[in-house]
């Protein structure tokens, strides 16, 4: 009765088509309308909660996830590697070591802690075909994700807060 796949198809919010490929959904403009609004609202209430928001690259190098123990732990899940020239690089699974880096790119003061930040971006999962349905199981998902980099005396305030947000 409230399957998320035929309101999608109702309302003409989001659809697939075979071409693009399967657990790959697109936006139509209304679905659009609505994504664009629940995003903005999220980077409101992040920002009043004092988050900085960042943009990361939806590709990083194989070393960084094998750095990060992702290539380990789900690799099976990740899409292959891509060559590029001497490097391979893989779609990013999560956001993780991307904002791991951010934070290690500058020298930073304990007063600057602690530090938010936040993306809504792009991760890729090679979910096996019988898995996949509508916005549930994808291969291709946008997620609100954000670190918390802080001291050992902020860090109970700071899990806490983050559970209220």
């Amino acid at each position: 009765m409230h399957d998320h796949r035929r309101l999608g198809r109702e309302l003409d919010l989001f659809d697939t088509d075979p071409l693009m490929g399967a657990g790959l959904p697109y936006w139509l403009p209304d679905g659009a309308l609505v994504r664009h609004t629940l995003e903005e609202y999220i980077r409101e209430a992040e920002r009043r909660a004092g988050y900085r928001h960042v943009y990361s690259p939806v590709l990083g190098k194989r070393e960084l996830y094998e750095i990060s123990g992702h290539w380990d732990h789900y690799g099976d899940d990740m899409f292959p590697p891509m060559q590029l020239g001497s490097e391979q690089v893989l779609l990013r699974p999560s956001l993780c070591p991307h904002h791991a880096l951010i934070y290690r790119s500058r020298s930073r003061s304990y007063r600057e802690l602690p530090l938010r930040i936040a993306e809504l971006g792009g991760m890729y999962r090679s979910e096996l075909s019988g898995v996949l349905g509508g916005l549930t199981r994808v291969r291709a998902i946008t997620l609100n994700d954000a670190h918390i980099f802080c001291t050992l005396e902020q860090a109970v305030e700071e899990a806490r807060a983050a559970l209220e947000l």
